[in-house]
């Protein structure tokens, strides 16, 4: 879940110094000269030479790679998400509205680098956007595929997302997928 991974990260970025010997910033400095520009080179650079766990060496290597930044950051997330695609925030923003009208409270939109992350106790639905429109991912369970409720592709989520409908205006984001939205939800609880 989304969640949990920013929430790891926090507690690494304040704890960095106690768990590692370094802060974030001295990690940074230790990285810089190895002259290394890949996440996966960095980690299993930082695992081999200073004998780190797999999940801190991810984390300093990710922050590295955004420059020395936590990757975390919701803001900058989801600006990222929709360079390119401005066209497309109405869209999510009616399906934020709808979230936010008829789920419960405790319900996170999360974005990532790839996709919006919708949360309750765990992740129960996605938005993934495309150049036509907006994927919205549910967990329904066995629920059949229909010609709205379709097979899940290219949604970048977790795996218990098996089925998506998309959507391409506003008012698509209606009763039909608030039902659905809520029916995924109950799933999560």
């Amino acid at each position: 879940m989304a969640r949990d991974t920013e929430r790891l990260e926090q507690e690494f970025i304040q704890n960095a110094k106690a768990l590692t010997g370094h802060s974030i910033p001295e990690w940074m400095a230790i990285i810089r000269p190895s002259g290394l520009d890949k996440v996966n080179a960095i980690l299993n650079w930082l695992k081999s030479e200073y004998g780190l766990k797999h999940d801190k060496a991810n984390l300093l290597a990710q922050m590295y790679m955004n420059d020395g930044q936590p990757v975390f950051d919701r803001k900058l997330l989801f600006a990222k998400l929709f360079e390119g695609k401005e066209n497309l925030l109405p869209l999510y923003r009616a399906l934020e509205a709808a979230v936010r009208d008829h789920l419960p409270a405790e319900v996170d939109l999360i974005p990532t680098k790839a996709y919006v992350s919708i949360e309750g106790k765990r992740c129960f639905a996605s938005a993934t956007f495309t150049r036509q429109g907006m994927r919205v991912g549910l967990d329904l369970g066995d629920r059949p595929f229909d010609d709205y409720v379709q097979k899940a592709k290219s949604l970048g989520a977790m795996p218990n997302i098996g089925h998506m409908v998309e959507v391409s205006l506003p008012e698509e984001i209606n009763g039909s997928l608030v039902d659905l939205l809520g029916q995924s939800c109950q799933q999560c609880w």
